[in-house]
């Protein structure tokens, strides 16, 4: 087990930046630890191991019917960790329909690809969400895909880059494509956990819990209603039930292309 740290911040209020070397060492030190459920990887909750699978069981039942998937539909999960969503597709997919996985961490996504092994309709590629319009191949480059996950990845992209992830968003959905957005977001000011040592992780973590005022504010910049775009559902993910955090929820947003 790893030595307790020290050196870690917890920040509010105030707009730092995160060693996104740090950030990934995080997932691939997390890749070789024993856990007891797939989901564990990506979706934690290590002390409470089942409350990760109940809290993805919600999680589909609500967003599944809103996503309303066509069987030939092209998916591109963003930061797909386990590929988690995947498992939600599989059974539908047929034809020119694809699930594309796209992770930074190559342990996680090596633990996606052997999960996926028999699935002919996924494919899986190492990029970060900062180079993925250049990282896909050329058949995948442009507003082709009909559904974009991005889920829990933009509480690890600094500010810098997080302008130019979005815009790579608009790059790639399709005219009518729903892009689905869910973060851990701030119940109140911006919080940020620097290289903060967990208990639970076992491990120095980082993340950016921006508030959901700020969000949208991205989303009136990046995602504006006089190009066509409309924020077509959202709201907290699960009930109160299923959260653990007092400082932080889970929130979605549902961005359509008309």
């Amino acid at each position: 087990m790893q030595e307790k740290k020290s050196a870690g911040e917890r920040v509010r209020g105030k707009k730092i930046s995160l060693d996104t070397d740090k950030v990934k060492e995080f997932f691939d030190a997390r890749r070789k630890k024993e856990l007891p459920y797939l989901y564990n990887y990506t979706n934690y909750q290590d002390n409470r191991p089942e409350l990760a699978l109940e809290r993805d069981r919600a999680e589909k039942a609500r967003i599944a019917p809103l996503l309303d998937v066509d069987k030939e539909a092209l998916i591109l999960d963003i930061g797909c960790g386990v590929g988690r969503w995947g498992d939600e597709f599989a059974a539908h997919l047929v034809g020119k329909g694809r699930y594309i996985g796209v992770d930074y961490s190559e342990g996680i996504l090596q633990l996606a690809k052997e999960h996926a092994e028999k699935r002919r309709n996924f494919e899986f590629y190492c990029a970060c969400f900062q180079e993925i319009c250049r990282a896909l191949p050329l058949k995948y480059q442009g507003r082709i895909f009909d559904r974009i996950l991005v889920n829990g990845v933009l509480m690890y992209i600094n500010d810098d880059d997080l302008r130019a992830c979005l815009e790579s968003v608009k790059q790639l959905l399709a005219d009518g494509g729903v892009v689905y957005i869910k973060e851990s977001v701030s119940c109140g000011a911006r919080l940020t956990l620097n290289q903060i040592y967990s208990e639970e992780l076992t491990h120095d973590y980082s993340a950016i819990y921006r508030g959901i005022g700020e969000y949208e504010a991205l989303w009136k910049e990046h995602f504006p209603a006089d190009e066509g775009w409309k924020i077509a559902s959202h709201g907290e993910v699960w009930d109160s039930a299923l959260s653990s955090r007092r400082e932080t929820t889970s929130y979605f947003w549902l961005v359509q292309r008309q």
